[in-house]
């Protein structure tokens, strides 16, 4: 398994603790998994900012990581429209 400091981050600042987020996203996106801001694994992967952690594998780490607005409910049960992530 890679180590987290093998896959760094765009930000500036925590690059041991937002690379082991990417590291760990990457590794359930490889898996065939999808996920948006209000999945059940963002909170499960340690993820604090989902959108940004895919930002960093697409411009820095050039992953194809594909996304799509779907609707779901927020946490208040409201309808919302999020980006889902995945990878092919």
């Amino acid at each position: 398994m890679q180590q987290a400091f093998e896959f760094p981050t765009a930000a500036p600042i925590n690059q041991r603790k937002l690379g082991g987020q990417n590291l760990r996203l990457y590794e359930w996106l490889k898996a065939g998994n999808r996920i948006h801001v209000f999945h059940p694994a963002k909170r499960e992967l340690k993820i604090g900012y989902l959108n940004s952690r895919c930002s960093d594998l697409i411009n820095k780490h050039h992953i194809p990581v594909k996304s799509r607005f779907i609707t779901v409910n927020d946490i208040d049960g409201n309808p919302t429209d999020v980006k889902e992530y995945w990878i092919d």
